[in-house]
């Protein structure tokens, strides 16, 4: 059945955007397998991975709303069970002012975990779009829970999902289990498309490739299967670099505020 208790709105979030932009303190957002990042100045400017195509619009893909996605602000009360010290958030390190795709019928998912937060990480995919998760009106497909790490986790899904499908998934850090408000959590959307990409003997290759072609899945999934490839982290890095900016293009404040959180992130640099 649906786990309801692991998440809830953030209903102060339209009063505080404004001055999280101008620097208010954010804390609490998403991210996959626990892997490392590496600081930003160790992947030069002219290897970003600007070929990153986002698909074309799908014009009734829909953002979530404001307070279902990174929740930006916590209370006093909050300070002292699951906000992170270091301002920085749980963030599903995925599109959400785009719709996502992947080519590959069992795709893995990654999110960022503060290194400061403790907690059990549950992961959540639900057939439909981010909308119908935020409803909740069908239970989960799959319901995982994980043993929290800092940094990076990925966890990839289990069984192949349909072709031509969406799905809407769900991260979330349960810090007190008799306490869900207190719980950070993110949400993304994909689109699984047919396709013919295939890998080949060279990731960064394939990691490109797939960026190219507008497949942010399966592109960040393999910067992730070899941590310590500092070519791949390079492109991981770009790869993430190149999202905030997208991110930040929109015109939209959520989109804003997502976009300089995953900056936040990545200046963080953690080894």
């Amino acid at each position: 059945m649906t786990r309801r208790s692991h998440s809830s709105p953030c209903v102060l979030w339209p009063a505080i955007a404004a001055g999280l932009l101008l620097g208010m303190p954010s804390s609490a957002a998403a991210a996959p397998t626990p892997s490392t990042l590496a600081k930003p100045t160790s992947a030069p400017a002219a290897t970003a991975l600007k070929s990153y195509t986002p698909p074309p619009p799908n014009r009734g893909y829909q953002p979530p709303a404001p307070g279902g996605g990174v929740r930006t602000f916590v209370s006093v009360e909050e300070q002292s069970s699951c906000s992170s010290r270091a301002n920085l958030p749980l963030l599903a390190l995925a599109p959400q002012f785009h719709q996502g795709q992947t080519h590959t019928t069992r795709p893995t998912l990654a999110w960022f975990v503060p290194g400061d937060v403790a907690g059990k990480v549950v992961v959540q995919v639900f057939q439909g779009s981010m909308p119908d998760l935020e409803q909740e009106t069908q239970p989960p497909l799959f319901d995982q829970d994980l043993d929290s790490q800092a940094g990076i986790m990925t966890w990839t899904v289990p069984r192949p999902l349909e072709v031509g499908q969406t799905y809407a998934w769900r991260v979330i850090l349960v810090c007190d289990e008799n306490r869900p408000s207190l719980n950070l959590r993110d949400v993304a959307e994909f689109v699984v498309v047919d396709s013919s990409a295939a890998r080949t003997a060279d990731p960064a290759s394939d990691a490109r490739q797939m960026a190219a072609s507008g497949f942010w899945y399966d592109a960040l999934a393999i910067t992730l299967e070899q941590t310590t490839s500092p070519q791949l982290r390079s492109l991981r890095i770009s790869l993430l670099q190149t999202l905030a900016d997208l991110e930040s293009g929109t015109d939209s404040i959520p989109a804003a505020m997502r976009a300089q959180a995953l900056r936040r992130i990545l200046e963080t640099g953690l080894e």
